[in-house]
């Protein structure tokens, strides 16, 4: 079976099982498998389901415990911990978002630090629902260089940051979350490890060999290169922040450490008021003309939201490597693709 055209639940479904049949909980596999779904529907192959395989490999080799509940902890008024207790980090993320939200609601503000975790997914999935719950999300993720360090700082060539994603939301129109979620990188490296599985060429400008050289080929980051910070100053600067934060403030990091800050939207002014002005400014900005006469201006998030619509409607195409690779590792656990689709 090459390239096909998947519908979301026998995928989900799928998922799953290979992940109770590599040890998983059913409680942990029915979040990540939800997850890592939602993700491709997205367009956000990287934080998709070629995750499978790294998932079923930490559990494996004891990296996480596939079977961990997170512990959620209110340390203060507005402020929780939840220690994800070495699980994955989708499942401790889930919770602090739900747990966070619940205590903004009653507080006005509220925030989580999430320690003790694995790989949390795409970061824009928890800022999605914050935005439709009505309020300002704000996240970013650090204390991962010493395992995980692959970002170089600018002017430098040994890669002592991670990627550091941020992520921003509010509320825009109805279940239309206006979001942003990016690495420090200029790309992640999901989406280079997605290149390389397709045998593609990187652009220009997203990763440097060892020898700090630039590079197109895929396989120089994996044999000692590193990935180059967005914007230069910029993002080496909002690493360098995210590090501090998820080291020094939260502590030693599994993979990442993480800050998530809530605000509802109604503290300062009524919702109504809120509304209205947020869905002028979304209507000014998708009105407004576009370079390209044959383009159109988007807000952030309103990509994935497109995507998602079109994947329920039409499928989701899958590329010959990351089905590929999905379908080895569910195999490598007597999970067989044919079963589902």
């Amino acid at each position: 079976m090459s390239s096909p055209v998947l519908q979301p639940t026998p995928l989900i479904n799928f998922i799953k099982d290979a992940l109770v049949a590599g040890g998983f909980s059913l409680s942990n596999s029915e979040i990540v498998a939800a997850h890592l779904v939602d993700a491709e529907m997205k367009g956000v192959p990287s934080h998709g389901i070629n995750r499978l395989g790294l998932y079923l490999g930490e559990a494996q080799r004891d990296v996480i415990d596939p079977k961990a509940e997170p512990i959620v902890d209110k340390i203060k008024n507005s402020l929780l911990h939840v220690n994800g207790s070495r699980g994955i980090g989708i499942v401790a993320m889930k919770k602090a978002t739900d747990a966070t939200i619940e205590l903004a609601k009653v507080e006005g503000i509220a925030a989580a630090g999430i320690t003790e975790c694995g790989h949390t997914g795409r970061m824009g999935a928890y800022a999605e629902q914050a935005a439709n719950a009505g309020f300002l999300a704000v996240s970013f993720g650090g204390g991962g260089r010493k395992l995980w360090g692959n970002v170089v700082p600018f002017g430098g060539k040994d890669p002592v940051m991670s990627t550091n994603p941020y992520t921003l939301g509010m509320p825009g129109l109805n279940d239309d979350p206006v979001v942003c979620d990016f690495a420090i990188s200029n790309w992640p490296a999901g989406k280079v490890a997605v290149a390389r599985a397709n045998g593609h060429k990187l652009p220009e400008n997203i990763i440097v060999d060892k020898e700090g050289k630039s590079s197109t080929n895929p396989e120089d980051f994996y044999d000692g290169g590193a990935l180059l910070p967005a914007a230069g100053t910029k993002g080496s600067g909002l690493g360098i922040i995210a590090e501090l934060m998820g080291a020094a403030m939260l502590g030693e990091a599994v993979e990442y450490n993480w800050l998530l800050i809530l605000i509802k939207v109604d503290s300062f002014r009524a919702k109504s008021a809120y509304d209205k002005s947020a869905k002028e400014f979304v209507d000014e900005v998708r009105g407004s003309k576009p370079v390209d006469p044959d383009g159109q201006v988007i807000l952030p998030g309103e990509r994935e939201t497109s995507l998602a619509q079109k994947a329920r409607e039409d499928g989701i195409c899958v590329s010959d490597g990351v089905w590929e690779s999905i379908t080895n590792a569910a195999a490598e656990y007597g999970i067989k693709a044919d079963s589902y689709f």
